[in-house]
């Protein structure tokens, strides 16, 4: 997998990554009940629409999102379900309604504290719940949105692995099975790059409210991005085939000059041999041409003696002629000698 299509995986995820917080008019009735009546006794007056705002961001940012509208609901929902608007300043001490003295705080610790005033300890504590509940709620929320993001990650990667290892295969680089193995290890790798990037990036935007709207405001961008780096990509991957099948061939072209100087030398080897045997046959000729004929059987065995002794020499035996048995060679030679 090349680092283009990395890039393009988490890009790609990036930009189809979105976070929504929950707002006031999105919450069910129950929920959105509890935002203008949450801590207030029966008979004096709820909330504002603006102060009723108030109590719901008060919950951790984490704790209002998700990746749609429904799931930022259900997890306002989930936060709140043991939670009570517990009053700072007790109501039985002049404590207002006002969002400024409320805290979202479990109920069985409200409970317990009764109509004490809070103490600096207890909002501490508070504080340090609220920060980790953001941040729990954030992990859940990068969870949520990680299947999508190894989606779309593993979607981009497929169709180029595809056609990277097809080239491949025709090239006669790789098998089919190679070709297999590679494309799926390849999707493997670009869901994984996906979902990360849409994990990181779900926290990030669920624990900040901020960057959440950033996301989705460079969402359109990001996906301008994805797509351009898609099309270079695409491209890319022609380029290299293109580049490889012109090596392929400048290889096979070095190959058949290897091969033809190869045959050229042992051509020449060949011919310096037959140079050397036509020499050494003219010399031998001349040799035989020009030997002494003595007159007599004697000198007529003395020549065959001779001819014997150079067709020897010159490697021949009686399987090369019938007209010269080793027999009746080693006879003649036998009684020249004598």
């Amino acid at each position: 997998m090349t680092d283009d299509s990395h890039r393009n995986s988490a890009v790609n995820a990036a930009a189809t990554t979105k976070i929504q917080h929950a707002q006031l008019q999105d919450l069910p009735l129950s929920a959105a009940r509890r935002m203008y009546k949450g801590g207030i006794r029966a008979g004096e007056p709820i909330r504002t629409r603006v102060e009723a705002q108030q109590m719901l961001e008060k919950i951790p940012p984490s704790g209002r999102a998700g990746v749609d509208g429904k799931s930022a609901t259900s997890n306002v929902e989930q936060y709140l379900s043991d939670k009570h608007a517990s009053h700072i300043k007790p109501h039985s001490k002049g404590g207002s309604n006002n969002p400024n003295n409320i805290r979202w705080e479990n109920g069985k610790d409200n409970m317990a504290r009764g109509d004490k005033t809070m103490t600096w300890q207890e909002k501490v504590r508070l504080d340090t719940k609220w920060h980790f509940d953001n941040l729990t709620g954030a992990v859940k929320v990068g969870i949520q949105a990680a299947p999508m993001g190894a989606a779309v990650g593993a979607m981009t990667s497929l169709p180029f692995s595809l056609l990277t290892n097809g080239l491949c295969v025709v090239r006669g680089e790789i098998s089919a099975q190679e070709a297999a193995t590679a494309t799926l290890k390849d999707t493997v790798m670009g869901g994984a790059v996906g979902g990360a990037t849409a994990f990181a990036t779900a926290t990030v935007a669920a624990a900040c409210p901020p960057i959440a709207i950033a996301l989705t405001t460079v969402a359109p961008a990001l996906a301008v991005v994805g797509a351009t780096g898609m099309v270079y990509e695409f491209f890319q991957i022609l380029d290299n085939h293109k580049q490889a099948v012109k090596a392929y061939y400048e290889s096979l072209t070095q190959q058949e000059l290897e091969h033809l100087q190869a045959i050229e030398d042992e051509l020449i080897y060949e011919h310096k041999k037959n140079l050397e045997f036509l020499s050494q046959a003219e010399a031998i000729n001349r040799e035989i041409t020009t030997r002494p004929i003595a007159s007599g059987i004697e000198g007529a065995i003395h020549r065959l003696s001779e001819s014997v002794a150079i067709a020897q020499s010159l490697g021949l035996t009686s399987a090369d002629s019938k007209l010269l048995p080793d027999s009746y060679l080693l006879g003649i030679a036998s009684e020249n000698k004598k």
